[in-house]
């Protein structure tokens, strides 16, 4: 998960925080002014009133953002909540030619046959990628750079030339 969502939504809240409590000084001093039992000065009344449309404004936006912070948030740890569900249905498996891939628990296919998915896709973009082919050598759906050795012949395997037996 990334961290940036989460620095990003403790940033604003604490904007947001600064923003609320300072409207809140300005209200005081509203409130201050026409409390007493002089009569307000109209001018001091005018801007203290247009500091509290700004600063109520600007708090409106900030959690605006806010709120929008959290969504993606909510969003990164959903996402991450399910890639470890995911991955909680796998586990490592060194072929007979000591490769590391992943494969289906026995206890999780159900309905599947038994697969293995690519390491190089779940650790780099965390996607599970099928590995498929025939043979002792077998590749990633996605990227088929990604190979992987389960048997013993050579790669590349020797192919005979036209007219030698």
């Amino acid at each position: 998960m990334s961290f940036e969502y989460l620095t990003d939504a403790v940033g604003l809240a604490s904007a947001a925080i600064g923003m609320t409590d300072k409207a809140v000084s300005t209200a005081d001093a509203i409130r201050k002014l026409f409390a007493s039992d002089k009569t307000p000065d109209k001018s001091e009344a005018a801007k203290l009133v247009g500091e509290l449309a700004a600063e109520l404004t600007a708090a409106n936006i900030t959690n605006l953002k806010l709120s929008e912070a959290l969504r993606h948030l909510s969003e990164e740890l959903r996402k991450e909540d399910q890639f470890e569900k995911e991955m909680a249905r796998y586990a490592a498996y060194q072929t007979a030619e000591d490769d590391i891939v992943y494969k289906v628990r026995e206890e999780f296919a159900g309905e599947e046959p038994i697969h293995f998915i690519c390491p190089a896709c779940l650790k780099k973009d965390r996607v599970f990628i099928f590995i498929t082919g025939k043979g002792d050598y077998k590749h990633c759906q996605l990227n088929h750079t990604h190979t992987y050795h389960f048997g013993s012949t050579q790669w590349p395997p020797k192919r005979r030339r036209a007219g030698i037996a």
